[in-house]
This record gives C-alpha cells, sequence and structure tokens, in this order.
C-alpha cells in the first residue's frame, strides 16, 4: 500500500514515526527532483524544514519498496526518479 501526503504534516511525521523501516519518495518533479528515500533520511529532516516537508513537495510512502517504485514510475513522467545516494548506500 502506498500512502500519499500532500499539506499533511502531522499524518506524513505520524506516518514515518510508526514505520521507520519505510519508504518515502519525495516528488519534486523536474529532472532531477524525484528521489527515493528510507524514512529517516537527513534528506527528509532538515531542521529548518520542519512544517513543509509536506507542503513544498508530496510524499509518497510505503514499507513495501516494490510497491512504491511502480507508484515512482507512474507518475514521475515525463522525468526519471533516482535513489537518494545517501540512504541507498
Amino acid at each position: 500500500m502506498v500512502f500519499y501526503f500532500f499539506n499533511q504534516e502531522k499524518a506524513y511525521e505520524d506516518w514515518c514515526l510508526e514505520n521507520g523501516n519505510g519508504f518515502a519518495f519525495n516528488r519534486a518533479g523536474g529532472k532531477t527532483g524525484n528521489v527515493l528515500h528510507k524514512v529517516g533520511c537527513r534528506h527528509l529532516t532538515v531542521p529548518s524544514r520542519i512544517g513543509t516537508y509536506t507542503t513544498r513537495y508530496p510524499k509518497f510512502c510505503s514499507n513495501e519498496i516494490s510497491a512504491l517504485t511502480m507508484k515512482a514510475d507512474e507518475i514521475s513522467q515525463p522525468y526519471n526518479w533516482r535513489r537518494c545516494k545517501a540512504c541507498f548506500n
């Protein structure tokens, strides 16, 4: 199951707390902005962005990486997406 968060800070933060081994897809658009992260990645937890994690870019989250990568393929067109180099090394 894939969960969608946009302008839902509390729900997104709660999901991340409850799913520490999950994954979050940051859909920023463009050629380089669509990135798959592990929950807790330093790029998703920037202190200066607290309160704006889902207002800037929608997040798609899941505990199932295969379901999330299928969703990323679907919504990232015409561009592609990538795995975060910081948390998928």
